[in-house]
C-alpha cells in the first residue's frame, strides 16, 4: 500500500500497482525516486501539526545504493520560521558525519508540488535506524540498571562529542529522540531545532559580549524547549552546549525511575527533581554526577563532553569506595583496626576529604553564604592543593552568572586570577568588566597581565581593540584589531570591525576588500549581515549606489534589525532618487534601536536636514 504525499487529499492510502493517486492524481513516486511506504506519525489534519514523517523507498541507486528504508520529513505549511528548522537541519545531517546519527546528503532536501494545488511540500530524507527509541523502550522494559545506563551515557556523550565538535548543539534530547538499534548501540535523531555555534557565539562565551557586530550586548538564540527536558537559559533563549547535558540528565533520570518526569514531584525551594528514592539501583556518586548534569546554571554543568567522558573513567571507582565505605563489614572492619589504621585511614581519605570542601563552598556559593564558601575552600586546598585550578573555575564560572551586579563579577574575576595566575580568559573577562565601570588601571593591568603571558592572544586584542573603538581612538583600534587577525586568520569579528573602521576614515578600498575577506570565512547570517552592511557603506562612499544598494538589501535581509544598514540604505536610496524607498529607510533608522556612534552621527544630520539646516543629499 503505498501513500499520497499530500497533506490535503482526502484518501491517501493507495493500491500497490498505481502510479498516481486515486483520489486527487498526484505522483505517488516522488522525484523519480521516493515511495512512501508507511506514516511514522499520526496523519491529521490539525493546524498544529505542521509536519508528518514517513518511512520511505529510495529506489534511485545514486542515492540509497544498498536499498535501505529511509525517513523522510515532509513540511506542510510554507512558513518561513518552518523552512528555515528544516533547512538548517537538512544543513546539520550534512555537515555532522557520525554512524549514530541519520545521514543525509543535498540531494535528499528538496520540494515538491501536489497535482493541481499550490502547496509548496519540503522534503527532507534521511538514513533510518532500526529499533525502537527509548520512550517505547521503557514502557516495554522499564526502568534500567546502573550499568546500562552508564554505557548508555558514554555512547550519547560519546556521539554528542562529535556534535560539539562539528560545531552544533542538539536543543532536543530526550528518550523518543534517541534510538536503541539491534546492535545495543544507540543513535540519536530529530535535528530539527539543533544550532550552530556562530563566531559571534563564540565569541559571547569567550568573553567578549557579542552583538552583531561582535561589539557589546548579549547573542541570543532561538528559543525552543521541550517541558522537563530543557534547562532555564534555553526557555529563555539562551541555549548552550551545555544546554544538552541538562537535558541528558534529565533524560537519565527517566530512564533509571521509568517514571514519566511531569509525575515526579518537584523540591519547591529549589525547583529540583526529587527522584533518586525511586532509583534505588545507583550508587550515590553516580546520583550526583547527574545531578550536577542538571544543574540549575550551565556555569555548574560539566563544560564540555571531554570533561564528562573523563568524569565517567573515575565513576566506577568512585562507586566502589562508596559501596565499601557504607557496607557493614568495612564499618565493623574500621571499629577492630580502630586507633592502628586511623592515620593510614585518615591519610588516605584526605582526597575525600578535600572533595567534601568543595562540594561544600560550592554550596555556601550558591546560597550567597560568601564568608563560609570561602573557609571551605579555602579548607578544600589544605587538603588537595591540586583543587586550587578547579576553584578557579568555579570563581569564573561564578563570574559569568546572570543577574550579577559588575563589580560581584569582577571580585569573582580577581579570585580566580589570585588562585591560577595563568588564567588567560578571567584576564581578558576582567578586563571588559573594568572597561564597562570605566577603570583604566584596572584595564591596563588586565591586558598587560594578558599579553605577558600570551602575546597572540586574539581575543584579547580584539576586545581592547573595541575598548579603543568604543572611545573613538581609531589608530589604536586599528593595530588591536590587525594583531587579533594575524594571531587568527578566522577572526571574522575582528575583520568585520576593521572593515568598519576603514569606512569611518574614508579608505573605503581597503573596508571593501577586508568585507569580502570576512565572507570568504564565515557561514553566520548574522555575520554576514555586518559584513554586506560594510560592502554597502564603502560602496556608497565611492558613488557606486547600485551595489550600494545591492549589499545593504543583502545585510537587511539576512538581519532585519540592521538599524545601521537602513541608515545608509536611506542614504543610498535619496542617491538614486527613490524617494519614497528612503523615506521608509530613514524612518527605521529614526526609530529602532541602536547605540552606535555612527547611527547616532546619521540621525543628527538628517533631523538638521528636516530642520533646513543642511542640504538633501549631503554625503554621509
Amino acid at each position: 500500500m503505498g501513500y499520497c504525499i499530500n497533506p490535503l487529499c482526502k484518501q491517501r492510502q493507495n493500491p500497490d500497482d498505481v502510479n498516481h493517486c486515486l483520489f486527487c492524481g498526484t505522483s505517488l513516486l516522488i522525484n523519480d525516486r521516493i515511495c512512501l511506504v508507511k506514516p511514522l506519525r499520526e496523519l491529521t489534519e490539525n493546524p498544529f501539526n505542521y509536519m508528518e514523517v514517513f518511512e520511505v523507498d529510495d529506489i534511485g541507486t545514486q542515492w540509497n545504493p544498498g536499498c535501505k528504508r529511509r525517513v523522510m520529513k515532509v513540511l506542510k505549511w510554507n512558513t518561513p520560521k518552518l523552512v528555515d528548522l528544516i533547512e538548517r537541519e537538512s544543513l546539520t545531517l550534512r555537515l555532522i558525519e557520525h554512524p549514530c546519527i541519520p545521514k543525509s546528503t543535498i540531494d535528499d532536501f528538496f520540494t515538491f508540488i501536489p497535482n493541481n494545488s499550490s502547496l509548496i511540500l519540503h522534503c527532507l530524507i534521511m538514513d533510518k535506524f532500526e529499533g525502537e527509541n527509548l520512550e517505547q523502550w521503557l514502557e516495554s522494559n522499564g526502568r534500567i540498571s546502573q550499568s546500562v545506563a552508564l554505557q548508555w551515557l558514554r555512547q550519547l556523550v560519546e556521539i554528542l562529542d562529535e556534535v560539539h565538535r562539528t560545531e552544533f548543539f542538539h536543543r532536543d534530547i530526550k528518550p523518543s529522540n534517541i534510538i536503541l538499534q539491534s546492535s545495543g548501540q544507540l543513535a540519536l535523531i530529530d535535528f530539527g531545532v539543533a544550532r550552530r555555534v556562530t563566531d559571534t557565539y563564540l565569541a559571547k562565551v569567550s568573553g567578549s559580549g557579542g552583538s552583531d557586530t561582535g561589539r557589546g550586548g548579549r547573542y541570543e538564540i532561538t528559543s525552543v524547549s521541550t517541558p522537563r527536558y530543557s534547562p532555564l537559559e534555553q526557555v529563555n533563549g539562551q541555549a548552550v552546549p551545555q544546554s544538552d547535558f541538562y537535558a541528558l540528565g534529565r533524560t537519565l533520570v527517566q530512564l533509571l525511575t521509568g517514571i514519566q518526569l511531569m509525575d515526579l514531584p518537584i523540591d519547591k525551594k529549589t525547583g529540583n527533581l526529587i527522584w533518586r528514592d525511586k532509583a534505588e539501583q545507583i550508587d550515590k556518586p553516580f546520583a550526583d554526577f547527574i545531578e550536577e548534569l542538571m544543574a540549575p546554571l550551565p556555569g555548574q554543568r560539566p563544560q564540555t563532553t571531554r570533561v564528562i567522558l573523563q568524569r565517567l573513567e573515575g565513576l566506577p571507582l568512585k562507586s566502589k569506595l562508596h559501596r565499601l565505605i557504607t557496607s557493614k563489614s568495612f564499618q565493623i572492619g574500621a571499629g577492630v583496626v580502630g586507633a592502628l589504621s586511623l592515620f593510614g585511614l585518615f591519610y588516605a581519605s584526605l582526597p575525600f576529604i578535600a572533595n567534601y570542601y568543595l562540594d561544600q563552598g560550592k554550596k555556601a556559593q550558591q546560597e550567597n553564604r560568601f564568608a563560609d564558601a570561602q573557609d571551605h575552600f579555602n579548607q578544600a586546598i589544605k587538603y588537595n592543593y591540586n583543587l586550587t585550578s578547579s576553584i578557579s573555575q568555579f570563581y569564573f564560572e561564578q563570574a559569568d552568572r546572570r543577574g550579577n551586579t559588575l563589580e560581584a563579577s569582577r571580585k569573582y574575576y580577581e579570585l580566580a586570577i589570585k588562585l591560577n595566575p595563568k588564567y588567560e580568559d578571567a584576564y581578558t573577562n576582567l578586563a571588559l568588566i573594568c572597561q564597562e565601570i570605566s577603570d583604566d588601571n584596572c584595564i591596563k593591568s588586565s591586558y598587560e597581565a594578558l599579553f605577558r603571558l600570551n602575546p597572540k592572544s586574539w581575543l584579547g586584542h580584539y576586545t581592547l581593540g573595541s575598548f579603543y573603538d568604543d572611545r573613538t581612538e581609531y589608530r589604536l583600534a586599528e593595530q588591536q584589531y590587525k594583531l587579533a587577525i594575524k594571531n587568527n586568520s578566522q577572526a571574522v569579528a575582528a575583520i568585520n570591525n576593521l572593515s568598519r573602521l576603514k569606512n569611518i576614515t574614508g579608505d573605503y578600498n581597503t573596508a571593501v576588500s577586508l568585507a569580502f575577506d570576512g565572507l570568504k570565512k564565515t557561514k553566520d547570517p548574522e555575520s554576514q549581515a555586518t559584513l554586506y552592511k560594510n560592502l554597502g557603506w564603502a560602496k556608497l562612499g565611492q558613488k557606486k549606489y547600485s551595489e550600494a544598494k545591492q549589499y545593504l538589501e543583502k545585510a537587511t535581509d539576512l538581519d532585519s534589525k540592521r538599524t545601521d544598514a537602513y541608515c545608509l540604505l536611506a542614504q543610498v536610496h535619496e542617491a538614486l532618487g527613490e524617494i519614497n524607498h528612503a523615506r521608509i529607510s530613514w524612518e527605521v533608522c529614526l526609530v529602532a534601536e541602536s547605540n552606535q556612534l555612527e547611527v547616532q552621527k546619521w540621525r543628527k544630520q538628517v533631523l538638521k536636514r528636516l530642520l533646513g539646516d543642511i542640504v538633501p543629499g549631503s554625503s554621509p
